[in-house]
């Protein structure tokens, strides 16, 4: 029965669960299932896990998901026209030439998740999906993340006879737990020039990307997260003052983002920049770092921004306390090893409260750090 396409969902349905959905970031998939109680959701839970551990993966399954020709000759599949949406737009090229420029060598996180189309064309094969799964979707390789008012001996009773089929499966091959090996360095500046298809040709994209502190040092990566804000959103920010609230604007918005990899990422876009002027972004972007770093910071404004985080905090625990704290757990299995990583990613509050007490010095010398004369993309 568990085969059939669809009862999955059938299944969810009469369990009191909306459905079932999954992600795929660049570390991890994850999928969810929400349930009103917990009666349906141990009954449906051990079905699901079996469907991720042991799916029936037919080639006719992935023709119709992954890709095919249609009998017109175009090509077709669900991923392929997800991608074919998206994949040549200015903002999904230059992020990903971003990113395969800042993780030099042979990385993970240069990867597109969602496949390249000329990929999906040529090389992706049905086969090489089955291998994927057999390699990476193993019990030691999964974390099963419940949130909310379930009895754990409840839980363990319900995936009994589903431990007792992996069980039987006997020993698999020797297992590497993946997004472990050293990150490449970034060991020069690198400029790349990346055309892309648009309705005009009078504006561009320019993204300035550095490395930044490991994933287990959560206390700088949500500090940078706080500096960058401060450096560019609302409009008395410093980079929104010189680049867009001015009379002869470089372009129309600065905006600003942290990658939680395990070597992290940080970035500003600047975006709808004027095509004469797409060269000027960096020494002006340097030059109003200089500045920010000698100058005095505005702490009132600081302490605003990290005030504003807490809020979000809280907010986000009372709104979704169930995403929330699974967003905490799946960023501590992939890179926490230690009971004080995980700590100091359920206690974001004590963290932000810490930076409250901070001095200028502490912004300043943080700047220095990461934005300094550092190898950077631009």
């Amino acid at each position: 029965m568990f085969y059939i396409q669809g009862v999955l969902d059938l299944l969810a349905n009469r369990c009191l669960a909306s459905g079932t959905n999954a992600w795929t970031d660049t570390d991890h998939t994850c999928y969810t299932m929400t349930n009103a109680g917990s009666e349906g959701f141990l009954k449906l839970l051990p079905v699901y896990v079996e469907h991720v551990l042991y799916p029936t993966l037919t080639e006719s399954g992935y023709i119709t998901e992954v890709h095919h020709v249609s009998g017109e000759g175009e090509n077709a599949g669900v991923v392929y026209c997800e991608m074919q949406g998206r994949e040549n737009t200015g903002e999904s090229r230059c992020h990903l030439a971003m990113l395969r420029a800042l993780y030099p060598g042979t990385c993970g996180y240069k990867s597109e998740t969602g496949g390249i189309m000329k990929n999906l064309r040529e090389s992706t094969s049905h086969q090489k999906v089955c291998d994927y799964h057999r390699d990476y979707y193993r019990p030691e390789n999964l974390c099963l993340i419940i949130t909310g008012h379930v009895k754990p001996e409840d839980v363990f009773e319900a995936l009994g006879p589903l431990e007792e089929k992996i069980l039987q499966k006997g020993k698999l091959p020797e297992f590497t737990r993946p997004w472990q090996n050293i990150v490449p360095p970034l060991d020069a500046t690198v400029e790349k020039c990346l055309p892309y298809p648009a309705d005009e040709e009078d504006s561009g994209i320019v993204l300035i990307a550095f490395r930044g502190p490991l994933a287990k040092d959560q206390y700088r990566f949500q500090s940078l997260a706080v500096l960058q804000e401060y450096l560019s959103d609302t409009a008395i920010s410093p980079l929104q003052k010189l680049f867009v609230e001015t009379e002869d604007p470089y372009c129309s918005d600065v905006s600003s983002s942290v990658i939680e990899n395990s070597e992290s990422c940080l970035y500003f876009m600047f975006q709808d920049v004027n095509t004469e002027k797409l060269r000027d972004i960096k020494p002006k972007f340097l030059e109003v770092m200089k500045k920010t770093m000698t100058d005095s910071l505005d702490m009132t404004r600081m302490q605003n921004i990290i005030h504003k985080k807490v809020l979000e905090a809280l907010n986000n625990v009372e709104e979704c306390p169930h995403d929330s704290i699974a967003f905490i757990i799946i960023g501590d299995f992939l890179y926490g090893d230690t009971k004080e990583d995980l700590e100091s990613r359920v206690k974001n509050i004590s963290l932000f409260k810490k930076m409250k007490s901070e001095s200028e010095d502490y912004w300043r010398d943080l700047m220095k750090s990461y934005y300094s004369d550092k190898p950077m993309l631009l």
